[in-house]
C-alpha cells in the first residue's frame, strides 16, 4: 500500500463520498424513506434530547458549517419532491436583528436549499 502524499489526498475507503458524512450519517440516510425528516441544526438546539424520540436514536455530530453539511448529505440522499417543501429553516421573530455573522450563513444556507430544490 502506498501513502497519500501532499498532492494525492486520502480519499478514505469509499470512492466519491464526502468525508462531511460519517458513518452514522450514512446510516441514517440509508435508513430514510419517503416522508422522513432531517435536522441540521447549530449547537444551540437540543439534538441529543430529539435524537431520543427518532427511530436511529442516533445523534451525528458534523464539525462543519451548515451550508457544506447540507450540500454533502444531498450528494447521496435527494430531496423528497412527494411534499410540498423540501426543506425549511429557521428565522428570528419579527423585531429581533440578526447578527451579521447570522446574516451569512443564512444566505450560504438559502443558496445551498436553491440548489437542491429548483
Amino acid at each position: 500500500k502506498t501513502r497519500p502524499t501532499k498532492n494525492q489526498p486520502n480519499m478514505g475507503l469509499l470512492k466519491n463520498i464526502d468525508p462531511i458524512l460519517i458513518p452514522d450519517l450514512l446510516h441514517i440516510l440509508r435508513s430514510m424513506g419517503h416522508g422522513d425528516r432531517l435536522a441540521i441544526v447549530d449547537c444551540n438546539f437540543p439534538a441529543a434530547l430529539v435524537a431520543t424520540q427518532t427511530t436511529s436514536k442516533k445523534h451525528c455530530t458534523l464539525t462543519c458549517p451548515l451550508p457544506p453539511a447540507l450540500n454533502a448529505i444531498c450528494s447521496v440522499l435527494p430531496l423528497d419532491f412527494f411534499s410540498e417543501t423540501q426543506a425549511v429553516h429557521m428565522s428570528p421573530q419579527d423585531g429581533v436583528e440578526m447578527h451579521p455573522d447570522g446574516v451569512g450563513v443564512r444566505i450560504a444556507l438559502k443558496e445551498a436549499i436553491r440548489e437542491h430544490c429548483p
